[in-house]
């Protein structure tokens, strides 16, 4: 009887054990976590601007040369961009971002007036693809459970757009469907924004970001080589990060 007192006692004595184990894990982990990663989603506009390239002859503008032109309706909105990121601490206030996110961009259904006045039809491009993003983040002194900051990442952005077809053959409809063709761009992204703590090792943010992207794109529609664009849009981007 004895000894089962004592094996009981001993049987009580490991989950307590454990559990100021776990407590001093816990503990541990909050003190050391200064790295997070965090979950976003996030929407935008922008415009698409300094349009150009290999064209055949318009009105106003003969041969076949690299031509520039302009949308009338310039606008390039984000329909949405998700994202991960990794912020790795580097000291007091300063992190590391790098992140990735499948975005999707439009223009919307407008005119296009080329080099020398020609102004003809410009229906919606669709664009996708993948993200990526690096560069320091600094965060300034805690405001009461706010942390603001600023950040300035390289960006790297690699997808496709739709809607490519000429139309030229009398089958196809010029703006409508078509293969899909490569977008590549780079440049940068400034960011500022802020995260609220909501737990020990959580909390939420909110930023706006400014991507400034140099694109040089495959063909699409009457440039049938290929065209250069930029590509200048604000997002903003709502997160949950984790703390670990």
């Amino acid at each position: 009887m004895a000894s089962s007192l004592k094996d009981m006692k001993n049987f009580v004595k490991i989950p307590i054990f454990l559990l100021f184990i776990i407590l001093v894990n816990i503990n541990y982990v909050h003190a050391k976590s200064k790295n997070e990663l965090s979950f976003s989603i996030a929407t935008g506009n922008g415009i698409m601007e300094n349009v150009k390239g290999m064209h055949t002859p318009v009105t106003n503008n003969e041969g076949t040369n690299i031509k520039g032109l302009v949308l009338d309706d310039d606008s390039l909105n984000t329909i949405y961009s998700i994202g991960i990121d990794y912020n790795k601490y580097l000291n007091k206030n300063l992190y590391l971002n790098s992140g990735i996110s499948f975005a999707r961009h439009y223009t919307v259904d407008t005119n296009i007036t080329f080099d020398g006045g020609y102004n003809s039809e410009f229906p919606e491009i669709y664009f996708r693809g993948l993200a990526f993003e690096v560069g320091p983040s600094y965060r300034f002194d805690q405001i009461p459970k706010i942390t603001p900051y600023i950040g300035l990442n390289a960006s790297y952005f690699l997808g496709e757009q739709t809607d490519t077809n000429y139309g030229i053959n009398g089958i196809d409809t010029y703006g409508e469907e078509g293969p899909e063709t490569y977008v590549k761009c780079h440049g940068i992204t400034p960011n500022l924004g802020f995260f609220v703590k909501s737990g020990s090792l959580k909390g939420y943010g909110f930023s706006i970001e400014n991507l400034i992207l140099e694109c040089d794109n495959d063909h699409n529609r009457s440039m049938t080589e290929g065209y250069k664009a930029d590509f200048n849009i604000i997002q903003y981007r709502v997160d949950y990060r984790i703390s670990f």
